[in-house]
């Protein structure tokens, strides 16, 4: 044996000792042995009722198997040699009409031909050719068992004419008269005559007998290799049935036939071929049929090859199902049986019910012993296990069996003196474990404290931050509104405006830092005085955005982005000028532009020299301009942006929303204009 084997058996005996020993120490020291020995009987028992159930179902099932492969066989066999009649009368009538015997210009030679051999094959309902001119000649057999003869020429018009037959098998009387029937219009004669070799219909009722039926047909061909016409016949399907119920498959058991389209053909029961609704028959399809049985069995091997075969449970009762294909000339049929599992099982279920009731009386008996031996054997543990239960509740109650000279008296001596020390061990543990919870109740109430202190001091920033935001504005030249929603108290974003030459002009600016706290909201401050300073020193949109750009370059960290939009509002000029670093985009509602306008240039103190574009447009009453930090843009691209044509108010609130749900992620500002000069 290899290495690795030996390696692997270790561990899986290694996994099994552990899993018992962990199992064992859930359970008393008498239930342990108790289990142990009551586990080892059932084990026992539980074998040899298990071999006995399993070899006696193993031995059923190879019956059952080889019983269902015979019966398949045996259908296939008889299918086989009941389908080959009407193949073979076929051939007879073909070879009878090539050598001349069979002249179907001479009326009584035909009509005794045709009498003559539909009296030789019973399972025939009608023998029959149709030719290329239309004519129709054969014989039939009425419900009745009398034969007919049919003429259908130039002579009849086109109809079909049936007469009575004399014993010779010449025509007498004229008993019925089938009108404009045109053979060449048949599927028999049509199919036979594409396919250009035998063939079969499907299964049809016939309208006589009211039994499954298909017509065999045979194309014969001129020298040239057109069609002079179809010998064909219709051939009853009843024996089929009879065959079925003849071949024993058990009381439950049951054999039935499909085609290939799924409609039953034959069964071994009762169950309807066909059905009538509304003055219609049609016939039944096998998973529609009424017999659960049947229709179960037809669903479970839906998707199965032939030959296959499938255990199916129904009713709490289980089958087996098997299926074969049959072919021939066309047909494609599919030969299933069932057989029922409890019509093989009766012996052998009272077997194994005598053996499970033999195997339980012998696992009660043994239990009962297996109890008794281990409360013998654990009694004199049951006071060390008392004395143990109360030390673990903290109670010192010392065992009574020193004096015993054996191996539980040892143990019992053991077990006073461990519990002596662990009681001084846990007074002193306790003592420790007050001083260690009074120490860690110190801390957190200082960290609770500091908490407290600091989310004290972000809401007082957040406030003297929001306090520097200049007002609304709402004027006869414009209106304004200022959106300004911190993620965290305190917000990296900020806007603000200030009005230039007098008040013709507005000057305005949104502010964008990276990041959301304290640490943005001190930068975004810083950038703002920036801003004061460039405004006081009086630097043009461009200059102001160089400067601040240089500015903030050797001032904030490499790893700090920040993004701003500058705008000024000329109203004598009625002209918009705006710059833009980083900020990509703002709302315009206008009659040159409607919608989101993006901007371009790159975000502040990345470049020594950056570039800058200072971009202009004309502004009219009515227009509507919103400036906005990355926060409402982002919440824009994901749900859309703002109505065009909407009122200044229901732009604001749309932008207001945007802010409301974009804050859960960044800081949100904004500012909104309609100019109304």
């Amino acid at each position: 044996m290899r290495a690795g084997d030996n390696s692997g058996e270790k561990q899986a005996a290694g996994t099994l000792e552990t899993v018992l020993r962990n199992m064992a120490a859930k359970l008393s020291l008498q239930k342990v042995f108790s289990v142990a020995f009551v586990f080892q009987f059932m084990v026992l028992f539980g074998l040899i009722a298990g071999i006995c159930v399993y070899g006696g179902q193993q031995a059923v099932n190879a019956v059952l198997k080889e019983m269902q492969r015979e019966v398949l066989e045996r259908v296939y066999e008889q299918l086989s040699r009941y389908m080959e009649e009407p193949v073979k009368l076929n051939r007879l009538n073909v070879d009878a009409w090539r050598v001349g015997i069979l002249d179907l210009a001479d009326t009584t030679a035909r009509e005794r031909y045709f009498t003559s051999h539909i009296r030789a094959f019973p399972g025939a309902a009608m023998t029959f050719a149709g030719l290329h001119d239309g004519a129709f000649y054969g014989a039939r057999r009425k419900a009745t068992g009398e034969i007919q003869v049919v003429r259908n020429n130039r002579e009849t018009g086109g109809d079909s004419w049936y007469y009575s037959v004399s014993p010779q098998g010449d025509a007498v009387d004229r008993e019925e008269i089938f009108q404009r029937f045109d053979a060449r219009t048949r599927p028999w004669y049509e199919g036979a005559a594409k396919l250009g070799r035998p063939t079969f219909s499907g299964v049809y009722r016939h309208f006589v007998f009211h039994e499954p039926t298909v017509t065999a047909a045979h194309p014969v061909f001129d020298a040239g290799g057109k069609v002079v016409g179809v010998f064909g016949v219709d051939y009853l399907l009843s024996w089929v049935g009879d065959v079925l119920r003849e071949i024993p498959v058990g009381t439950s058991g049951q054999i039935f036939i499909t085609d290939a389209e799924g409609l039953l053909v034959a069964t071994s029961t009762s169950n309807a071929l066909f059905v009538e609704k509304d003055g219609q028959v049609s016939r039944v399809q096998a998973s529609e049929a009424r017999n659960p049985v049947l229709r179960t069995a037809v669903q479970s091997l839906a998707s199965e090859s032939g030959g296959e075969s499938r255990e199916i449970e129904y009713d709490n009762r289980s089958f087996l199902v098997g299926v074969k294909g049959f072919q021939a000339s066309g047909i494609n049929w599919n030969i299933y049986v069932v057989l029922a599992n409890d019509d093989f099982l009766g012996d052998m279920k009272r077997t194994v019910t005598w053996t499970l009731v033999i195997t339980i009386l012998a696992v009660i008996g043994a239990s009962f012993m297996a109890v008794w031996t281990a409360g013998w054997i654990a009694r004199p543990i049951l006071r060390l296990n008392s004395a143990a239960h109360e030390l673990a509740e903290g109670r010192l109650q010392a065992v009574p069996d020193t004096d015993r000279q054996d191996e539980l008296g040892q143990l019992a001596r053991s077990f006073n003196a461990m519990a002596q020390q662990i009681t001084g061990l846990v007074e002193g543990l306790e003592q420790k474990v007050a001083e260690r919870t009074k120490a860690l109740e110190e801390i957190t109430e200082r960290e609770q404290k500091l908490r407290e202190s600091l989310h004290s001091e972000l809401m007082k920033a957040g406030k003297e931050q929001r306090s520097m935001l200049p007002p609304d504005i709402e004027q006869e030249r414009l209106a304004l509104r200022i959106i300004y929603e911190p993620s965290m108290h305190v917000s990296g974003d900020f806007c603000g405006y200030h009005w230039l030459e007098k008040g013709d002009i507005l000057f305005g600016y949104i502010i964008d830092v990276t990041g959301h706290g304290a640490a943005s909201a001190l930068q975004t401050a810083a950038i703002n005085v920036m801003i004061q300073e460039n405004l006081h020193a009086g630097f043009s949109l461009a200059e102001g955005m160089v400067e601040l750009n240089k500015r903030i370059g050797s001032y904030l960290r490499d790893d700090t982005m920040v993004a701003a939009c500058c705008f000024q509002l000329d109203f004598k000029r009625q002209e918009l000028s705006y710059i833009a670093a980083g900020i990509t985009e703002f709302f315009i509602s206008s009659a040159l532009v409607k919608g989101r306008l993006k901007t371009f240039g790159s975000f502040l103190g990345l470049s020594d020299q950056p570039e800058f574009e200072v971009l202009t447009m004309p502004i009219a009453a009515g227009d509507i301009i919103c400036f906005y930090s990355d926060g409402i843009a982002d919440q824009f691209v994901e749900e859309g942006s703002l109505p065009v044509n909407a009122a200044f108010d229901e732009v604001v609130e749309g932008v207001r929303n945007a802010a409301g749900i974009g804050v859960l992620r960044d800081d949100c500002t904004a500012m909104c204009i309609k100019i109304t000069m």
